[in-house]
């Protein structure tokens, strides 16, 4: 009877609305496959000190092999690989006199510009892995990039496997549009690298960057995570410096 009448006094409440679930995190994986840990060659270490501080973070995540890949950026970030080479060969001996227990391996993040497919061609790149990822960018803004699916051929057609850098963020990936030139680019090989989730950056389903991550992780779509660490702090980025007092 007590539990008649319970079942009683339950309904009377009405149907009570499924609890919320916490969205998903993007935690860093044994090997971040993005990162700019390689001083002075970029906008992310800016010394060996600062580089062996990120390599001690990322092995803190939870990162046992780390893949330094500064930009190598035409105009902006003019890199080559032989270069990239020998200060990555130098960040090696230092990591090991100073024992930390990680691995770093060389890539680069290549950007889509109109060279970059000429350059895969002429053997102008960095891979890495035994996928033989090519790392590569786009611009973020809301226009399919001019020359996309011709660099994915060249990289396709030498045996490389590209990796699209942080897919998150990229406008012209979002909505309907977007959805099909992702699934054409997953038709012609290409895989997906998405940024991990520090604090409340890249929440899977939270904005329009979580809500294109979301779509990713429902697919089965997020072959890699990578940290993209810039510098040794909390978020990876730089710090804001605070603005100089004006003299009284």
């Amino acid at each position: 009877m007590f539990g008649f009448l319970q079942r009683i006094r339950a309904g009377a409440k009405g149907p009570q609305p499924p609890k919320a679930r916490a969205p998903a995190q993007i935690a860093l994986r044994s090997r971040d496959c993005h990162s700019h840990v390689l001083p002075g060659v970029d906008d992310g270490s800016r010394s060996v000190a600062e580089s062996l501080a990120m390599l001690g973070l990322l092995r803190e995540a939870g990162a046992r092999r780390v893949v330094a890949t500064p930009h190598i950026f035409p105009g902006r970030f003019p890199n080559e690989p032989e270069p990239l080479r020998k200060v990555h060969d130098a960040l090696c001996r230092a990591a090991e006199a100073a024992g930390v227990d990680v691995t770093v391996e060389l890539g680069a993040e290549h950007y889509l510009d109109d060279t970059l497919a000429e350059r895969v061609r002429g053997g102008g790149f960095l891979a890495f892995g035994p996928e033989r990822y090519l790392l590569f960018e786009t611009h973020t803004g809301p226009t399919i990039p001019v020359g996309l699916f011709d660099a994915v051929h060249a990289m396709t057609s030498r045996g490389l496997t590209p990796l699209l850098a942080h897919v998150e963020r990229y406008r012209w990936a979002r909505g309907e549009e977007g959805a099909e030139v992702l699934e054409d680019l997953r038709a012609a090989g290409v895989r997906f690298q998405v940024n991990r989730t520090v604090g409340a950056v890249n929440v899977p389903g939270k904005g329009p960057r979580g809500r294109l991550l979301a779509r990713l992780l429902h697919r089965g779509w997020v072959d890699e995570v990578g940290s993209d660490l810039h510098r040794p702090t909390p978020e990876g980025r730089p710090q804001p410096t605070a603005p100089t007092p004006a003299p009284s």
